[in-house]
């Protein structure tokens, strides 16, 4: 018998993401607070640049450097990919999984950002040694949490990062993730 989270991981990605680590000056790695949109179920979240695959995109690969460049204006060559990490589940708050592949991407320095704003409104290079902090984590309620839920995080320029973010970059970095009682 498969766990609970297997099932959806049978089907093909449908999205990736580009987490980009940065090194100097502080280790860190780009997050973006996603436009609200109303089709959008991820409206106002913190996430990795990334998104669903488009016909065009020659892989999984492709998919996350296309999204980097439209929602960040970064452009990354296949070769800065360090890593892909394991495919995952998005959306199970939402009722819908849709399978995630993510790519660790590796930079000198943070490059320059163009965001854009119909896609994010925000970016933050988020110091690693502030996520690796467990006194920085804990159980999040709040702006963009289903029905009141309550769920591992932790609060970012006052909004929870969370959901598939959070557990990739948890998963990643081998921190624990905060407990929910």
């Amino acid at each position: 018998m498969l766990p609970e989270d297997a099932e959806p991981l049978l089907q093909p990605a449908e999205a990736a993401v580009a987490i980009v680590h940065a090194r100097a000056p502080e280790e860190s790695v780009l997050l973006i607070r996603r436009a609200s949109r109303p089709a959008d179920p991820w409206s106002g979240h913190w996430s990795f640049p990334g998104g669903r695959c488009a016909p065009g995109d020659g892989d999984l690969l492709a998919t996350a450097l296309r999204e980097l460049e439209e929602e960040c204006g970064v452009r990354l060559e296949a070769g800065a990919c360090r890593r892909a990490l394991p495919l995952t589940h998005a959306g199970r708050h939402y009722g819908r999984l849709m399978v995630v592949a993510p790519f660790v991407f590796e930079v000198d320095q943070p490059p320059p950002l163009r965001l854009d704003l119909e896609e994010a409104v925000a970016a933050i290079w988020l110091p690693l040694a502030e996520f690796r902090d467990g006194r920085r984590h804990g159980v999040q309620t709040g702006l963009g949490i289903p029905d009141g839920r309550r769920v591992p995080g932790l609060m970012l320029e006052g909004v929870p990062l969370w959901g598939f973010t959070y557990r990739v970059l948890c998963d990643w970095l081998a921190v624990p993730a905060a407990a929910v009682l």
